[in-house]
């Protein structure tokens, strides 16, 4: 099966709706209602679906995730690198990764290209798999699991990373035990380590 095929099985599956569910509701938390927003790592377009009424661009480097999304919903989506966004400086609200960034090699490149395209008082918010919760670490040892994909493995470092680009706190949410979704700031049971600011002048 493919990733395509896979994230789509997931992404309609009762846990899958769950959890984009819990990350969409963060997501809005952070952002304006008239924010441009950009979502760097769209996939098949799960979280352009939850914001039918903002203005979002989805960008992923995938072209068969590109496609599938174009064919869910209704939104613009864009193939393109998250190394060299088509996206003019300072031209955006708001710039969203929804576990995308552990799988990206040049975290630094990235960042310093959404810190780029950011308004002044923009919005970077990052959800990134926390590798600290057992969820995490059981679908990283599990053979086939796309975790196994993860570049960075270190979630703590990745965020003290991206805390370097802006000026924002971490936190943790999304409890995960087995396919139960609760609510938990507890770094052993929530899968999310998220940074959400605005960057550095």
């Amino acid at each position: 099966m493919s990733d395509v095929a896979s994230f789509i099985r997931f992404c309609e599956s009762e846990f899958g709706t769950a959890v984009m569910d819990r990350e969409a509701t963060y997501v809005k938390r952070h952002v304006a209602a008239d924010d441009q927003i950009l979502d760097v790592g769209c996939g098949i377009g799960s979280l352009e679906d939850r914001f039918p009424n903002h203005r979002m661009i989805g960008l992923d480097r995938s072209e068969e995730m590109i496609q599938a999304a174009r064919e869910r919903v209704s939104a613009p989506f864009v193939l393109g690198d998250a190394t060299e966004l088509p996206v003019a400086n300072g031209s955006v609200d708001a710039v969203v990764f929804v576990s995308t960034l552990e799988f990206i090699f040049d975290v630094d490149a990235v960042l310093t290209e959404a810190t780029r395209v950011l308004a002044s008082d923009g919005t970077l918010v990052t959800l990134v798999l926390n590798t600290r919760s057992e969820y995490v670490q059981s679908n990283l040892q599990r053979e086939g699991s796309y975790f196994q994909q993860m570049v960075y493995r270190d979630s703590e470092e990745l965020t003290e990373t991206i805390r370097e680009y802006v000026d924002g706190d971490r936190e943790f949410f999304l409890g995960i035990s087995d396919e139960d979704v609760f609510e938990s700031t507890d770094p052993t049971a929530a899968a999310i380590s998220a940074v959400v600011g605005t960057p550095y002048e």
